[in-house]
């Protein structure tokens, strides 16, 4: 199995960003490029994390992608949020990372 590389945000989309949500105008999108291609279970991870995070980032956000956007009003997004973002991809990469690790079993005694 090949090494497991953390993946980063690496930049905010400014060409891509802010356009309005189609069905909810007051809405507009902040776009953000991961490092690399996220597997489907790292991204059900991260987006399972951006769900249940109460506060700024409860509102819509999800993986899609290479890249992770939220929808906020029109001045959503400030230093917080972006730190806050950094922590919940941290904490998908965790995550996933224990899923990748075998189950280290050699303590357990097979027959009780």
């Amino acid at each position: 199995m090949s090494e497991w590389e953390d993946i980063t945000i690496i930049k905010h989309d400014n060409e891509r960003s802010k356009r309005p949500k189609p069905d909810d105008t007051e809405l507009s999108r902040q776009i953000f490029v991961l490092s690399s291609m996220p597997p489907t279970r790292w991204a059900d991870i991260c987006n399972a994390a951006l769900l249940g995070t109460p506060g700024r980032l409860g509102r819509e956000a999800e993986v899609q992608g290479q890249n992770l956007v939220v929808w906020g009003g029109p001045q959503i997004f400030d230093e917080h949020d972006a730190e806050h973002l950094k922590k919940l991809v941290a904490y998908a990469n965790e995550m996933y990372r224990e899923i990748l690790e075998p189950a280290n079993l050699s303590g357990l005694d097979a027959f009780g």
